[in-house]
């Protein structure tokens, strides 16, 4: 069981990690809310708050996303790529939120890194999938023929 569960300990400890900047994110709408005075149930306000409550939005938004291909990717492609480019990801979404804190405009080089990070974390997951898929079910080892072609070609 431990050797099943050790090489994804740097996985889960990066969608633990990914979690906890959810909570801060949450934590500082909360902030902004005693800062701005927006008493809640209400979401409009000063536009500091509004976009502090976007930007926690659409990380919310995008989590489910993000954590389904961290993990696929992480099972089905390599623990390590994964977790590298889901840190990219985080970061990303620090940016985000930061810069859209601070304005609309300056959402866009944070929102740009983690889309172009998730898109990658699909891609990995997509072809982790598939090759599995092939291997296991129609017994096409499309690793194994590439590594075969590349000794020949190399040899």
């Amino acid at each position: 069981m431990e050797d099943i569960i050790l090489p994804y300990v740097i996985p889960a400890s990066v969608a633990l990690l990914s979690s906890y900047q959810l909570a801060t994110f949450a934590m500082k709408v909360g902030r902004a809310r005693y800062k701005f005075k927006v008493k809640p149930p209400e979401t409009d306000g000063d536009p500091g708050f509004t976009r502090t409550l976007r930007a926690q939005q659409n990380s919310i938004e995008f989590a489910p996303i993000f954590l389904t291909s961290h993990t696929v990717a992480s099972l089905f492609f390599h623990p390590i790529a994964a977790s590298v480019v889901s840190l990219v990801y985080i970061y990303g979404r620090h940016l985000y939120f930061e810069g859209y804190s601070r304005s609309a405009d300056d959402r866009l080089p944070g929102f740009k890194l983690s889309t172009n990070a998730l898109k990658a974390l699909i891609v990995m997951g997509v072809t982790g999938v598939t090759l599995g898929s092939l291997k296991y079910y129609a017994g096409i080892d499309v690793k194994k023929y590439a590594f075969d072609a590349i000794s020949k070609y190399w040899s």
